[in-house]
Formats: structure tokens, C-alpha cells, sequence
């Protein structure tokens, strides 16, 4: 079916590309269009501190420096995200421990409570798909045990826990801004935080150690990467910066709408939401229910997608089952056990991965697909959306509504 489209760039992008063109220089430090950016964005998050850089995964991997991980650190989150969440933590040499989910598709305090070690240094809690976590909750158990709490709202921008925005609660909030999330600049993120020690402490790793956000009192001092985002980036960041609200609220909206029209679905449910949620969908899920249906979800997807739906399945959405931690084998270029450090560590420590340690992101892997939805959908679009769904969940149902 043809769904309704848009221009993402249609604000203030082009006359902020004119003005970095027109500084002469697309050097972050040297220019206006990042600080620009980062402006909006502590005005967007309510925190003082504010670092721009080259995409979500330097954002997350910025996140956890700030927690201060190390080699041999374990750092727990769950296993149904992108690469980008766990690339920073081994990065640094430590060790990623997954926790369940709940149907809800977040982590639990339960799930997390039930991996802690004296070994953890660090929780991520993955926003995912623009549906909050619990992390009040989750920052409350961590703040128990003093681990802090990096939050990965790379598909979550706009999204709030009783009217509070994800990103917010934990010691730093990670935001992508990949052209495959509610705000694009391409590739790009940004790092929110309140500590001006830690802010120091990210800008200067991501700027190889050059500390020029503190006049390069400490130039040189300390070890650091090149995640620096350019004066283009910047300046599209700052134009979708100032739509984010218009921008995430359209995905609300829809989200909204499809939540009330697939409700009482025969075979199948919307992904549930915890209470206090403020939701920007980036995607939809549906898990079905196997035992009230007469077909595979493989079956029941191939019938979507006759109706014109885009369905596809929720089966891949896993790190667990993905080579990296099935093989171990992380530099293929050393010899083993080199090449399978950090999940091979030197003092003897062995790191395996299963589905047995996350049962319910199994049964998810096994019984949850997505439908389509985004921001340019129109009202139309949902509704006959909603209607190719039920028709085909009713055909399937063995007791149709």
C-alpha cells in the first residue's frame, strides 16, 4: 500500500549548512553550528552539559567512559539492541553481560539485580524503539549497589517516564542522530550529562585528548579517540533539533493510533508499555500468542506482506545468536586467545553467551515481528494498516473475534 511521505530536511537545514560554509572552517572549535547544536540540546534535556560526536555508538562508548569502565569490567545490558551498544564496552576491555527483558522489550531491576557481580561497573539501559524502561526504578537498585547508569536513547528521542525525558535520570545520556533514527544528521550523537568533571573528561577522549573545551589546560594529558562532529553535522543537528518536538510527536501520535486500533487483536498484541510511559514508536511490534493461531509468524508475515504491509520478522533482533558471541572471536587478525579478548580475559576468566540466560528475549526471538510505522504515516495510513492486520490475524485465529 503507498504510505503517506515527507521531506525530513525541510526547516532550517540549508540556511545553517550556508552559514558553516560561509565560517570558512567546518572545525567544531573554530566554528558555530555544533555549539549551536549542543545548546539546543542542554535546552532539550534540562542538563548543563552537553558533547557532541560522531554517531550513537561513540555516544554510548563516550556514556561509559564517563561511568569510568575499565579492562576486566563488566558491563550489564540487554541483548535485543544494535552493535553500537556494546562496542564501546569492549573498546575498553570489558566484559558485556546481558540481562532479559521483559514483554515490554526493556530491562527489568529484576532482570538486572540478577547479574550483578562485584565485577559490574556499569548498567546501559537501552531505551528501545521509543518505549521507556523502568530506569527510575533501575537507577534506584544501581545507586544501591554504586554502579552508574548510562542510558542508550538512540531510538527513544522524545520519549519520557511520568513526563520525564529518557536520558535524564542516569549519570549520561546517549543520543544517535544516524539517519535511521527520529532525528538525522546522517550520522552523528550527542552525550547529555550534570557533572562537569565527567563532561571534561568525555569532550577531551573525544577530541584525542586535546581538552579544548577547557582552553587545552590539559592537552596531551590522557588517552583519547577522534569522535569529533563536524560544523555539518552540526548544522543540520541544530535545524532538527528545533522540530524534535514536532518531529517525535507525530511518531506519538501514530503510535497512538495504531495502540487503540489493533487493541483486543485475535492471536497477537502490541508490545505492552509501563505505566507513566510517553511513547515515540519508532517501531511496532506485535508478539503473537502461537497456541490461538493457525500458522507460523513466518506464515502470518508472508500474508501481511500479500496485503501490501511491510511486515517483517522481530527474529534477528539479537546479539546473543550473532557471530561475535557465538565464535568469541573479536580480532581475527591475533591468535587466539588474544583475539577473543575481553571475552577471553588474562587473568583466566571465560565469557560465554546463550538464550538459557534470557528466556523471555528467546521467546520473543521466536513469537514477535514488526509492523510499519513512522512519522510521515497519515491517519489513513494507519487505519488501513490496522485493517490489513486484522485481517489476516482473523483469517489465522482459531477462534476469530
Amino acid at each position: 500500500m503507498p504510505y503517506g511521505k515527507g521531506l525530513r530536511f525541510n526547516g532550517n537545514e540549508l540556511k545553517y549548512l550556508q552559514e558553516a560554509l560561509e565560517q570558512n572552517t567546518l572545525f567544531y572549535s573554530f566554528g558555530k553550528q555544533v555549539q549551536a547544536a549542543c545548546d539546543a540540546m542542554r535546552a532539550y534535556t534540562g542538563l548543563e552539559y552537553v558533547a557532541a560526536c560522531t554517531s550513537g555508538s561513540a555516544a554510548i562508548h563516550l556514556g561509559l567512559i564517563a561511568a569510568g569502565i575499565g579492562p576486566g569490567d563488566e558491563v550489564v545490558c540487554t541483548p535485543n539492541t544494535d552493535n553500537g551498544t556494546v562496542l564501546g564496552i569492549m573498546e575498553e576491555g570489558a566484559v558485556p553481560i546481558f540481562c532479559d527483558c521483559g514483554y515490554h522489550l526493556q530491562p527489568t531491576p529484576e532482570s538486572i539485580a540478577a547479574v550483578l557481580t562485584p565485577r559490574t561497573k556499569a548498567v546501559v539501559v537501552v531505551h528501545l524503539m521509543g518505549y521507556p524502561a523502568p530506569v527510575d526504578a533501575i537507577v534506584a537498585l544501581c545507586t544501591q549497589h554504586g554502579i552508574p547508569v548510562v542510558e542508550d536513547c538512540a531510538q527513544s528521542w522524545g520519549t519520557r517516564l511520568h513526563g520525564q525525558l529518557v536520558g535524564t535520570f542516569g549519570i549520561a545520556g546517549c543520543y544517535s542522530t544516524n539517519d535511521f533514527k527520529h532525528l538525522s544528521t546522517g550520522d552523528g550523537g550527542f552525550v547529555a550529562l550534570s557533572d562537569q568533571s565527567l563532561y571534561r573528561r568525555i569532550t577531551s577522549y573525544a577530541d584525542k585528548g586535546y581538552d579544548r573545551m577547557f582552553k587545552g589546560e590539559e592537552s596531551g594529558w590522557y588517552h583519547g579517540i577522534n569522535y569529533r562532529m563536524s560544523e555539518l553535522q552540526g548544522a543540520v543537528a541544530r535545524a532538527q533539533l528545533e522540530r524534535v518536538d514536532e518531529i517525535t510527536g507525530r511518531f506519538n501520535a501514530r503510535g497512538t493510533q495504531m495502540r487503540r486500533l489493533l487493541k483486543d487483536l485475535p492471536g497477537a498484541s502490541m508490545v505492552p508499555v509501563i505505566n507513566g510511559a510517553y511513547t515515540t514508536c519508532w517501531k511496532t511490534v506485535l508478539i503473537t500468542r502461537p497456541a490461538e493461531l493457525s500458522a507460523p509468524r513466518e506464515t502470518l508475515i508472508e500474508a501481511l506482506q500479500a496485503e501490501g504491509i511491510t511486515a517483517t520478522t522481530y527474529a534477528q533482533y539479537d546479539l546473543i545468536l550473532k557471530r561475535l558471541f557465538t565464535e568469541r572471536i573479536v580480532r581475527p587478525w591475533l591468535e587466539v586467545p588474544r583475539s577473543q579478548y575481553p571475552f577471553v580475559q588474562p587473568d583466566g576468566r571465560e565469557y560465554h553467551y546463550s538464550l538459557d540466560s534470557t528466556p523471555v528475549h528467546g521467546e520473543l526471538l521466536e513469537t514477535a515481528l514488526f509492523i510499519p510505522l513512522h512519522g510521515f504515516h497519515t491517519e489513513q495510513d494507519v487505519e488501513e494498516t490496522a485493517e490489513g492486520v486484522w485481517k489476516v490475524f482473523s483469517f489465522f485465529a482459531k477462534n476469530p473475534s
